[in-house]
């Protein structure tokens, strides 16, 4: 499960990939989220991630923590960039909880929170 996580993080979120989400994700895919819960295909998700990306100009993910418990992939990550708005620079934490079904992920349970940097 390090290994599904570490693509998720690395391929996805820093190469920006979006075709590895292709075989880490189940189709469909739970998220829960502060914008409630969805059901989304694999393109749904896909959409998503790149509307994500444009909010922030040379975003840099790391992943601070990361623990394993059963089926679930627990990681603290901070996402650095600049405000394509504001065009100040910009800081998200990120809590989410992955569960793996199959060797893929297939929900998942996350927060996100902006101008906090837990990373040091």
């Amino acid at each position: 499960m390090h290994e599904l996580a570490r693509r998720y993080w690395e391929r996805v979120w820093g190469e920006r990939d979006l075709s590895e989400l292709d075989s880490l994700l189940t189709d469909p895919y739970t998220r829960h989220s502060a914008m409630g819960n969805k059901l989304l295909s694999r393109d749904e998700v896909k959409q998503e991630v790149q509307q994500s990306w444009a909010l922030l100009h040379g975003a840099r993910t790391t992943i601070d923590d990361q623990a394993i418990a059963g089926d679930k992939v627990w990681t603290r990550a901070t996402t650095r960039g600049v405000n394509l708005q504001t065009g100040e620079r910009s800081v998200l934490t990120w809590m989410i909880v992955h569960r793996v079904e199959n060797g893929r992920f297939a929900e998942s349970w996350s927060a996100t929170l902006p101008g906090v940097d837990w990373a040091g």
